[in-house]
């Protein structure tokens, strides 16, 4: 009888934990679903949102640039420059599906990957650069599917120094951002809340 009692109670517990482990994914299928959802967004909100998403990421990408760049080794300076084996920007990339350049004065001649509007942002930061001029966060549209997301990084971070040998310290982030992955992202509730049309 003892083995009985035993033997129907481990078949509750196991299926109680299973259920827990059933709800879980469902939630999270759920809310992969939602992003999904077709949405009612103005140019407005995608705007803000490319904004948004665009400060976060150049914000999050000068800081891990910055630690990484404490006591760094040559040879890793020169993966640093290149942006290889960065866990920040890979993990920006799967989740967000978009590119990240790092990019300064020697692109401007000779990086033939960079976009039209790109490298005029670009030129333009490099002019007002050479000005000490105070420079700001731009965005560029790029056809009906992309925006380019441009940052310049503060001269006392030293990377433009490190990347370009640039004793101006001139350095951007250029983030690639998917119109669709934007879309994606935008909770339009939050926005309305925000007074974001």
């Amino acid at each position: 009888m003892k083995n009985n009692i035993i033997i129907v109670l481990s078949f509750f517990v196991a299926c109680a934990c299973s259920n827990g482990e059933k709800t879980n994914t469902g939630s999270s299928i759920l809310g992969r679903m939602e992003d999904y959802k077709v949405k009612r967004v103005s140019p407005t909100q995608i705007a803000y949102q490319v904004e948004e998403m665009g400060a976060e990421i150049s914000k999050a990408l000068t800081a891990d640039f910055a630690k990484q760049m404490k006591n760094v080794s040559a040879a890793r300076g020169e993966e640093l420059c290149q942006l290889k084996n960065m866990t920040l920007i890979d993990s920006l990339s799967e989740r967000y599906g978009l590119k990240i350049r790092l990019l300064g004065q020697p692109d401007i001649g000779s990086n033939n990957q960079l976009y039209v509007k790109e490298k005029e942002v670009l030129e333009a930061y490099a002019d007002n650069a050479a000005k000490k001029l105070e420079m700001s966060d731009n965005i560029q549209k790029i056809g009906d599917s992309l925006f380019v997301y441009t940052s310049p990084i503060p001269y006392d971070k030293g990377v433009g120094k490190l990347c370009f040998s640039d004793d101006s310290g001139f350095a951007i982030w250029s983030i690639i951002l998917k119109k669709s992955e934007v879309v994606r992202a935008i909770n339009v509730k939050a926005l309305r809340e925000k007074n974001v049309k």
